[in-house]
């Protein structure tokens, strides 16, 4: 049966702001795709992503990309770079020219196999407070340019629900309701109105921030410091973002965030990290071969690019194994797994 015209969100729009806003929004275009795994990951600049919807996707996928495949992830870098929201494609983001077609055809030839999927969608929509949502959907099958060109239609839409879901949430919370939930994805928040005085905290914020003086301090710089600008407090960070002029509760005021996860680590391209992992203990050619067995290629393949035997191939990948002392391409996988985990430039 063909799909209908649009996606359907009428169970979305009746949980606009309540907590399962998000589950119904991504339910919603999930059935209209047919996609066979969804979800919804939050992006900000400077924090690790948070899955905030995770039932159709497998618990060793998601430890896999918190653990370092986030780095290689390319709309969380589209993001970070340009601040764009709306509807992306892996398959455009392939064929784009640069670093950002680069990294997006790592990410095709190594983790996406892991998925077992042949394309992704991710409607990237923002959050009050500089972060984004990305609602993201995986399918067997290619997506198809006239399902694009509809979701791209319908965004408008998805961001304005989007977004009042988050509205009415803080409103609700501000006019005393605690029942309320789904927003925001923060440990503790405040809001200042537009003279900088105080209009609401979360109901933690006194148990997060009163009780210890180096995140109070970093409150009280981030609140009069630039906005979007983070300051790390260990393994946390504050966050000022500015709100505008038709936010109900406190016009043009400013809500600050305590986020109590790590650092979100830069993003990377396969070739570079193979380059820093790999250069002291191999030789250029072992390097080259690393690169491309690690981008998924077989010996065939990687012969055929470096213009050498295929047994020339075998016989490099053999002094390699010995020289990291492991015996298979998952183990090089995992070596260099480690490295982007452990690195935090």
């Amino acid at each position: 049966m063909p799909n209908p015209v649009i996606p359907d969100l009428s169970a979305a729009v009746l949980t606009v702001g309540q907590g399962g806003f998000q589950a119904a929004l991504s339910e919603a275009i999930a059935t209209w795709l047919g996609a066979e795994r969804r979800g919804v990951l939050q992006y900000s600049r400077p924090a690790l992503p948070h899955y905030l919807v995770r039932d159709h996707v497998p618990t060793e996928e998601v430890d896999f990309y918190l653990a370092g495949a986030y780095r290689f992830d390319p709309f969380f870098r589209q993001w970070r770079e340009s601040q764009i929201s709306g509807v992306l494609n892996l398959g455009e983001l392939s064929d784009a020219e640069g670093r950002v077609g680069e990294k997006a055809r790592d990410y095709v030839l190594r983790f996406q196999p892991k998925t077992g999927m042949a394309d992704e969608i991710a409607v990237l929509c923002p959050k009050i407070g500089g972060a984004v949502d990305n609602y993201f959907f995986l399918r067997s099958t290619p997506f198809e340019q006239p399902e694009m060109d509809i979701l791209r239609a319908v965004f408008p839409t998805l961001h304005a629900l989007h977004d009042l879901n988050q509205r009415l949430i803080l409103n609700a919370l501000a006019e005393g309701n605690t029942q309320v939930s789904g927003f925001p994805e923060a440990d503790a928040f405040a809001i200042d109105d537009s003279q900088g005085r105080q209009s609401f905290v979360s109901a933690n914020w006194q148990q997060i921030v009163g009780q210890a003086v180096d995140l109070s301090d970093a409150v009280n710089q981030t609140r009069k410091g630039l906005a979007g600008q983070p300051v790390v407090v260990g393994t946390a960070h504050v966050i000022s973002e500015d709100l505008g002029a038709d936010f109900p509760p406190a016009p043009n005021g400013r809500i600050t965030f305590v986020v109590q996860r790590p650092m979100a680590s830069s993003s990377l391209v396969m070739s570079e990290v193979v380059e820093s992992l790999f250069t002291d203990q191999l030789t250029q050619r072992e390097v080259s071969i690393c690169h491309l067995a690690l981008r998924g290629f077989p010996s065939a393949s990687i012969a055929e690019q470096l213009g050498i035997a295929v047994g020339t191939v075998k016989n490099h990948r053999k002094s390699i194994y010995r020289k990291l002392d492991i015996t298979t391409e998952r183990e090089l996988f995992l070596l260099m797994l480690n490295h982007v985990s452990t690195s935090q430039t």
